[in-house]
């Protein structure tokens, strides 16, 4: 395996999503000289997402896995609901 790369796991899918959502909430990556302004829409996709894992991996998680996501859910849902939207985005029309 690549050192670059890690392992394919429940964790690095975790991460990648949790990634995903911080970016698209305006979060800077340090692999990226710009950031994109925040898209709130995006980010609850990206959130939503994550809890569909937690959904459909009940059961079958450890209990290390089981603190990560709830700690990712947590922390990502309390930072969306910190953000405005931008003036000209679509809002998510689910309450």
């Amino acid at each position: 395996m690549n050192p670059a790369v890690p392992e394919a796991s429940l964790t690095a899918l975790m991460h990648l999503l949790a990634e995903q959502a911080l970016m698209a909430l305006g979060v800077p990556h340090p692999m990226m000289k710009e950031t994109p302004p925040a898209n709130p829409v995006v980010a609850r996709f990206y959130v939503d997402l994550l809890g569909v894992l937690k959904e459909k991996t009940e059961g079958s998680r450890d209990d290390a896995e089981t603190r990560q996501i709830d700690d990712l859910l947590y922390g990502l849902r309390m930072r969306l609901m910190d953000l405005k939207p931008a003036a000209g985005t679509p809002v998510d029309p689910k309450p």
